[in-house]
């Protein structure tokens, strides 16, 4: 029986596992798939409730590719996983040449998780804030006060659209904020043939892209050092300001049709409609 049939299966946060099949360690997430061979890994550490998968380096590099899982279930679970693949791990003579272990790292990307959640949310709240121009309509119409439906409709119809628009427009500024802010920096370097596409090497060497907008041989990028494969292009001071403005502009216009539907059912409540009737 292979050594590495009696390697633990670890579990960590975000619904992430990391095993040994078929001679290499797999790092699955739920929007990711990491395939590190076995003779590509210098060691494993575990650091508390995390565990760092550090590559081989080739003699011409400097430096070391690691790999993290972090937030591992059990701080024991962890120590007893790193020392069954450091057991597991190939030999290498002496005289062997060190191999760049990120050469041989490969990698699948299903989704951005803080883009599908953005989604996620915008339209629950589309669909709630629906939910209550219909409950208005029908609370106005049980009040004896059916025409301020002549003003929630159009407001709602209007408001809720404008409003989820300018949701959706906030996704980029504020996960650019987000990533300013916990991020890392790195630059990215315009792929030849590919306009638009910029690639950067992550902490794992792993090949990752971005898609930027202004055509240029490189740019500077912010990426999630959790999940480095979460990256945005850093906008100039300029572009934000623009940005933000535009996304304010919309909300607010949203907002004032909202609070044309909110003042509509006030009335209804004060009888302002009751003349109508």
């Amino acid at each position: 029986m292979s050594i590495t049939s009696h390697i633990p299966v670890l579990h960590a946060g975000g619904e992430t596992v990391a095993l040994v099949e078929n001679d290499a360690l797999i790092v699955r997430r739920p929007h990711e798939r990491t395939h590190i061979p076995l003779k590509a890994i210098s060691r494993v550490v575990a650091e508390g409730r995390s565990v760092t998968i550090e590559l081989t380096a080739a003699p011409t590099t400097e430096l070391t590719h690691v790999h993290r899982v972090w937030d591992v279930v059990d701080a024991a679970a962890a120590v007893a996983f790193a020392d069954a693949v450091n057991a597991a791990l190939p030999g290498r003579p002496e005289e062997t040449e060190a191999i760049d272990g990120a050469d041989l790292v490969s990698g699948e990307r299903l989704y951005q998780p803080s883009y599908r959640n953005w989604l996620r949310r915008m339209k629950r709240g589309a669909l709630v804030a629906t939910l209550v121009a219909i409950g208005s309509c029908v609370l106005v119409g049980l009040m004896g006060s059916p025409a301020a439906m002549i003003f929630i409709i159009p407001f709602s119809f209007f408001g809720i659209p404008i409003l989820t628009f300018g949701a959706f427009l906030a996704y980029a500024p504020v996960e650019e904020r987000y990533l300013r802010k916990h991020g890392v920096r790195t630059a990215a370097i315009r792929l030849q043939g590919q306009p638009g596409r910029y690639a950067y090497t992550d902490p794992g060497g792993v090949v990752r892209t971005v898609q930027h907008s202004i055509p240029t041989w490189s740019i500077e990028a912010a990426y999630d050092p959790r999940d480095p494969g979460r990256v945005l292009p850093l906008q100039s001071r300029g572009r934000r300001i623009r940005d933000a403005l535009l996304v304010v502009l919309i909300l607010g216009i949203g907002l004032l049709f909202a609070g044309g539907a909110v003042a509509a059912v006030v009335g209804a409540f004060l009888g302002t409609f009751d003349s109508l009737t």
